[in-house]
């Protein structure tokens, strides 16, 4: 599997829960991979344009901070109704309505909605315990689901899991390593060179002498 298809593998299951939330009980699946591909390119837009604020704001350490953030959702158009700086400056004033629209969004019935069918709200008649305070993610569970043993070492060095050490790739029935292989083939270049040069001069002298031939 590509590195395109996991990744729009991996959204799928949060872009059903959210419109689980919203009240679709039913899609199809040409839908549901048109909406995974619009919130990749949402969050890739977002991510750029982050990264681009984080290095001409500090350059020095160009990892993106709050500000940039929230900068990179201004330009994405996240923040809506929201007044240009120069209007800003003339009414004296900072608008907010655009923040304060998201953060009452973040944390108000329909995020909530969403969170519980993801399944980190206990929904009404559940049982609270302190297990279901904390909940995996959907992703964590699934990896425990199919590890037989429960350890993320099947996952190391995937997109799934750690980063795994390198180590030095061996080639069974040949050379050691890559680095040894490319060694002797450039060992052999000087004597396929001295080869060509002698088969050109073994020809016959009768065939280099041109003005014995006859035209």
């Amino acid at each position: 599997m590509s590195a395109s298809n996991l990744h729009n593998a991996l959204l799928r299951p949060p872009i059903i829960q959210i419109l689980r939330a919203a009240g679709f009980h039913a899609t199809r699946p040409s839908v549901l991979d048109t909406l995974a591909d619009l919130t990749a390119r949402y969050m890739m837009i977002l991510a750029s344009s982050a990264t681009a604020h984080a290095a001409n704001a500090h350059p020095s350490d160009p990892v993106p901070a709050l500000e940039d953030i929230y900068q990179s959702l201004q330009d994405a158009g996240a923040l809506r109704p929201q007044l240009r700086e120069w209007e800003e400056e003339w009414a004296a004033e900072e608008d907010m309505r655009g923040l304060e629209g998201f953060l009452e969004w973040f944390t108000g019935p329909a995020n909530r909605e969403i969170r519980r069918i993801a399944g980190f709200v206990p929904s009404e008649g559940d049982m609270i315990d302190t297990e279901s305070l904390e909940k995996e993610d959907f992703l964590t569970s699934l990896k425990k689901k199919h590890s037989k043993t429960g350890e993320e070492s099947r996952y190391a060095g995937t997109v799934l899991g750690k980063s795994a050490e390198e180590h030095p790739i061996v080639i069974e029935g040949g050379v050691p390593s890559i680095q040894e292989w490319g060694t002797q083939v450039r060992s052999r270049i000087p004597y396929s060179a001295e080869s060509d040069s002698s088969a050109v001069s073994s020809a016959p002298s009768n065939l280099s002498d041109v003005e014995g031939m006859d035209v």
